[in-house]
């Protein structure tokens, strides 16, 4: 195939992307990070708008580690963008995620919907902090859009195009290096492996909103890592802007969810 444009122009715009996204985190930093600071019994020695922006060095990082993985890798691996193919092969691009966007859609609010439901049964045995009417209900605009764009497009950067790619690349090369591309297995193994990861990345969330405890463990890394299956299977087949579509309708679920339980 020829191609029409340099595709790093796509690594740029995910990059932009993700700055935002990370950009986004910063108010709620503000607001957390002198309380952790005090709890930590660190003197807060800069501005705190300063310290904010130094923890935010790490996500962005990830997400640059991430784009160049998936810049690299993905397409020789059998995982694609649609953003990419625009620029790379010059195929068409609004079309296609309109036809990925209803089956991405409503396996993300399946998700949301499944994880609501699982946690509804298990408020009796968890924290005050962690109830359902504490976590989702009052969220603002800009929190929807933190959550949009953090958690729908950064964490699908990081996690699928990056980490995920990596994984099944890594396998594929290990075990199965005589093969053209990855056998079903191999990106199975990729998809649980990178769900699993994505359920120990709530661990920090999670910790500081209530003592680890293995019911509260296990909750984590089942809800998380339900959906990080989701993401990977859509990754795999039907491109990268399907697990993003599908990781924005499982946020806006919870939101809508919540805010109706808090209202009943």
């Amino acid at each position: 195939m020829q191609e029409f444009r340099n595709p790093w122009r796509s690594f740029i715009i995910f990059l932009l992307v993700g700055v935002l996204a990370v950009l986004s985190l910063l108010p709620m930093q503000i607001k957390l990070l002198p309380r952790q600071l005090e709890e930590l019994g660190v003197p807060l020695e800069l501005p705190v708008e300063t310290m904010a922006l130094l923890t935010l060095l790490n996500p962005l990082l990830l997400i640059i580690a991430g784009l160049l993985i998936g810049h690299f890798l993905a397409e020789k691996t059998g995982f694609h963008s649609f953003i990419y193919e625009k620029d790379r092969y010059g195929k068409p691009l609004f079309q296609r995620v309109r036809g990925i966007f209803k089956i991405s859609a409503l396996l993300g609010v399946m998700g949301g919907v499944l994880i609501i439901t699982v946690d509804t049964i298990l408020q009796p045995f968890l924290p005050e902090a962690l109830h359902l009417s504490n976590a989702e209900a009052s969220l603002g605009v800009f929190d929807l859009a933190t959550r949009l764009l953090y958690g729908g497009i950064a964490e699908e950067l990081m996690l699928r195009w990056g980490v995920m790619t990596l994984l099944v690349f890594s396998l594929w090369k290990i075990f199965q290096r005589s093969k053209n591309q990855p056998s079903s297995i191999i990106v199975w193994m990729g998809i649980f492996i990178s769900a699993l990861l994505f359920g120990l990345a709530h661990y920090g969330a999670t910790a500081s909103a209530a003592d680890m405890t293995p019911l509260i463990f296990a909750r984590m890394i089942f809800l998380n890592g339900l959906v990080g299956i989701i993401y990977g299977w859509l990754y795999w087949k039907k491109g990268l802007e399907a697990a993003m579509v599908a990781h924005m309708a499982t946020h806006i679920t919870f939101v809508l969810l919540s805010i109706a339980t808090s209202l009943i």
